[in-house]
Formats: structure tokens, C-alpha cells, sequence
């Protein structure tokens, strides 16, 4: 990985010489900060008027793409103009079109008993937060004791691998953050070239920018593009990284700034 700023007059130049941009953006961690808990995680008013100001421009292509439902990551992030993938990609949002990546009632089913287990284990720890989002389900630790994170883990997992080792179910370590999902060949890493699909233009760059363990689908997806992770991990996939968010925020500023000299 390199440092994004190191390479800048390279990533300027790749940048300039494409007609069409597809921006593929993380939300948390990547458009705002990680959060104690789900809610508190708000798009500042600068972040938002950048976003807008992007999505205004003729040539340029902006999509969230989230492990949060899609409705909720619509309210969160609150523009029209934008693509949404939610549910890490299973939940897909179009020119006002939603679609959602077929399931296996099998698998929902396994989803359905997991989450309905999980629910029960996480009553019993102080702190956890469970986050029911249909398709899949988020169990947070972040504010969990010390003292009770061996005891809550060992728990999860005891209840989890057997629906792991059937195959039905899929768990992603994130960041203070069991992802639990159906077993499907569909990541962020497909959302991704969905909607570069969508847009069909052969001159697209596609940049995608995320910050955790769930972005690296799309990272190994989208190697011709620009590709950014939001923190130095010496085993990412992404060809660039930046220190914090406020970087990324630097980075969509720049951007809007360059295609409104563009416009003139």
C-alpha cells in the first residue's frame, strides 16, 4: 500500500484522464467517523455538501455501499442523486429502483434461528448492540467491558459455527462488530461492479474507498481502479490508504473542486 498523498501528482493525472468517475463510498469509517453506537454515526453538513456537490456533476457517479440496510443508510447519508447498496450489497438502490439479491429460503430460514439465538445471548451482556437488518445482522461489542469480551465471543461463536459449518451462514469480523450474513456468492465487491455495470461507459475509473475488513471484496474487484482504505493494514488489497477520515473528506473536496474548474 502506498500513502494516497505520496503518489498524488500520479492519482491527479489517472484522475484527469478519464471522462466518466464511478465514487464507491464506505459510510462508516470511511464518511464519518466510527461511532459508539449505529445512530450516533451522522454525515457531517461539510461531508454532505461535498457529496452533493459531486453528484451534481454530469460525469461523475456516486454510490454508498454499506453493511447497513438500505433504508437506513438512505435516511443517514439523506441525498437523491446518489446509488445505495445496503446490506453489503445484497440490497441494491438505482434511479429510484430497489432490488435485492435473491436469498435461498433455506438460508433465511438459518439467518431467522441465528438471529433469534444471537438476540437472546446478546441480553446477557451489558453494552452489546444487536442490529436486525433483515438480510443480515450486526452484533456490536464496542461498548462492552473488557472484563466480558473473552466470555461474550466465546458465546457467539459456540451458537454461530454450526450454522457456519453447514454453509448457510457467512461471519465477517469487523471493527468491534460480528457481520452475520446468508452464505451467498454476493459482496460489496459485487455491488461494486454492478454498478459499473449500470453505468456501461468503457472510459469509467472507478474509486472506491472503505475502511474495513468487508471493503476488501471490493478492493480485490476493482484492481484497474483507484482504490483507498481508510487506515494503513499491511495485508489490505487496496493499492492506496489514508491515515484518518477527515482524508477522504480532503480527498471528495478536491474533487468537486477539480470538475467545477472543469465546468467553466
Amino acid at each position: 500500500m502506498h500513502y494516497l498523498w505520496s503518489r498524488w501528482p500520479e492519482i491527479q493525472k489517472q484522475i484527469r484522464s478519464r471522462k466518466d468517475l464511478l465514487f464507491l463510498l464506505d459510510y462508516d469509517g470511511t464518511l464519518t467517523l466510527i461511532a459508539p453506537t449505529p445512530r450516533q454515526a451522522r454525515l457531517s453538513p461539510q461531508t454532505k455538501l461535498v457529496l452533493r456537490r459531486l453528484s451534481r456533476k454530469p460525469n461523475v457517479t456516486l454510490a454508498v455501499i454499506s453493511g447497513r440496510a438500505l433504508a437506513d443508510l438512505k435516511r443517514m447519508v439523506g441525498l437523491r442523486n446518489l446509488g445505495y447498496a445496503g446490506n453489503h450489497g445484497l440490497e441494491l438502490w438505482w434511479h429510484n429502483t430497489r432490488r435485492t439479491v435473491k436469498v435461498p429460503r433455506a438460508l433465511k430460514k438459518a439467518l431467522s434461528e441465528v438471529t433469534r439465538i444471537l438476540n437472546k445471548v446478546g441480553r446477557e451482556f451489558d453494552g452489546v448492540i444487536m442490529e436486525n437488518k433483515g438480510l443480515s445482522l450486526s452484533l456490536h461489542y464496542r461498548l462492552v467491558k473488557a472484563n466480558g469480551l473473552t466470555h461474550l465471543k466465546r458465546e457467539f461463536w459456540n451458537h454461530v459455527m454450526p450454522f457456519v459449518r453447514s454453509g448457510t451462514i457467512r461471519v465477517v469480523k469487523g471493527k468491534r462488530v460480528f457481520e452475520v450474513r446468508p452464505n451467498v456468492p454476493w459482496t460489496k465487491g459485487h455491488a461494486a461492479l454492478w454498478f459499473m455495470k449500470k453505468l456501461a461507459s468503457p472510459s469509467c475509473l472507478p474509486i472506491y474507498i472503505g475502511d474495513d475488513q468487508t471493503d476488501e471484496d471490493a478492493f480485490r474487484a476493482l484492481k484497474s481502479g483507484i482504490t483507498i482504505r481508510v487506515g494503513e493494514h499491511h495485508r489490505s488489497g487496496a493499492r492506496y490508504y489514508v491515515r484518518r477520515v477527515r482524508e477522504v473528506f480532503r480527498f471528495l473536496e478536491w474533487l468537486a473542486d477539480e470538475h467545477a474548474r472543469r465546468d467553466h
